[in-house]
């Protein structure tokens, strides 16, 4: 609750210091405090913070969780690594719509409008529905492929 406090009003280094006090005296860290940190790492654009976190998340064995999977394909597409968001929601085992939906807003950050589109095509192989987001991308991919 704390570290979505501190999150929620701006206070992200405290967020990430009181996970890393956390993490340092054995309190095992959870979905919740994995999500938290995510957030809160965004705000500091570094990737090699980014990359500890996500390194902390595969061995803690929480790579498995939607949620935390999802923190951290919006981890890497706030820190402009689309590919490596791309890897990251492969490597989801359980994917939804909203993972997906991230990584697409990613793809249309990164002006990669093609591969947005080509990724709405595979959201449907994988049976993932779209919502108001997924159209709203796309029909931001659409215009400006045919500028």
């Amino acid at each position: 609750m704390i570290l979505s406090d501190y999150c929620r009003n701006g206070f992200s280094l405290l967020a990430l210091q009181t996970s890393s006090f956390m993490h340092t005296n054995g309190v095992p860290l959870d979905t919740y405090s994995f999500c938290c940190s995510s957030v809160a790492s965004c705000s500091f654009k570094d990737v090699k913070f980014g990359a500890q976190i996500h390194s902390l998340v595969e061995k803690s064995g929480w790579l498995s969780s939607v949620f935390v999977g999802s923190a951290l394909v919006d981890l890497h597409v706030k820190l402009s690594l689309i590919n490596d968001a791309a890897k990251m929601f492969e490597e989801i085992p359980v994917k939804n719509t909203v993972c997906a939906n991230a990584l697409l807003s990613g793809y249309g950050e990164a002006n990669q409008r093609v591969e947005g589109l080509e990724f709405v095509r595979k959201m449907r192989a994988l049976n993932l529905k779209c919502d108001h987001f997924t159209l709203s991308a796309m029909l931001r991919a659409c215009g400006s492929v045919i500028d």
